[in-house]
This record gives C-alpha cells, sequence and structure tokens, in this order.
C-alpha cells in the first residue's frame, strides 16, 4: 500500500496506491483538500491541476514520478465543454510523451474531473 500525508486519509476502503511488482497502479484522483476533504477548484483546470499535484505525491513515495506514468483513464464530469480545458491543464503538468490515456463522461458529482493512473516504479 502506497500511503501519503500529502493526499490525506482514504474515505473508504481503498489504498491512494499499490506497488505490483515495478508498478503502481492508483486509485481515482479529485481536487479534494487533503486536509478537509472538501473539493478545491471551481474550474476543471483548478481541479485538474489539484488532481495532478495529488497524483504526482503519491507516484513520489511509491519511488516513481509523472515522467514513469505508463496510462491515465480520465473522468470528466461534462466531457463536451471541459475537454480542452482539461486537456491544456494536463499538458501543463505531464511531461511528453504523453502515456497512453483514456478520457470519458462520467457522473462525478461536486467535481469535474476524476483520474486513475499507472506508472513505472523506477526508485525516482
Amino acid at each position: 500500500m502506497v500511503k501519503t500525508i500529502n493526499v490525506g486519509d482514504a474515505v473508504a476502503a481503498y489504498s491512494h496506491g499499490k506497488v505490483v511488482g515495478d508498478l503502481v497502479f492508483t486509485s481515482g484522483l479529485t481536487s479534494h483538500d487533503p486536509v478537509t476533504g472538501e473539493v478545491r477548484g471551481t474550474t476543471v483546470s483548478e481541479q485538474t491541476l489539484l488532481a495532478l499535484e495529488l497524483l504526482a505525491s503519491i507516484l513520489e513515495a511509491a519511488g516513481s514520478s509523472m515522467a514513469d506514468l505508463v496510462q491515465v483513464q480520465v473522468f470528466l464530469d461534462d466531457i463536451d465543454h471541459d475537454f480542452a480545458e482539461f486537456d491544456a491543464a494536463y499538458r501543463s503538468v505531464v511531461p511528453s510523451p504523453f502515456p497512453p490515456r483514456a478520457t470519458v463522461g462520467a457522473a462525478l458529482p461536486g467535481y469535474k474531473v476524476e483520474m486513475i493512473a499507472t506508472a513505472a516504479v523506477t526508485g525516482a
């Protein structure tokens, strides 16, 4: 189990991440405040940047980094309206070459974006 105080406590039966062999798998990451658990950010860009910050913390705790991403799955509350803004925020943080990514629409009460990632563990 991967745990970091930068993400806060799990609020249900899951862990923030799990290392299996040389891969780390993360749980779904949203723009929750690690201390209060409240939603942070009102735009998809703000929420994306916070979710990516939390993702980076989990990867670092597992011995990985954003450069080691193998695959990212993204769920957008309003894919028709928010995709371009999400993608711009994502591109500003995730290094090229970009990992394979799936982006789908999903009902996310209170959140505009959620991400799940798999990354290689390199000892970073």
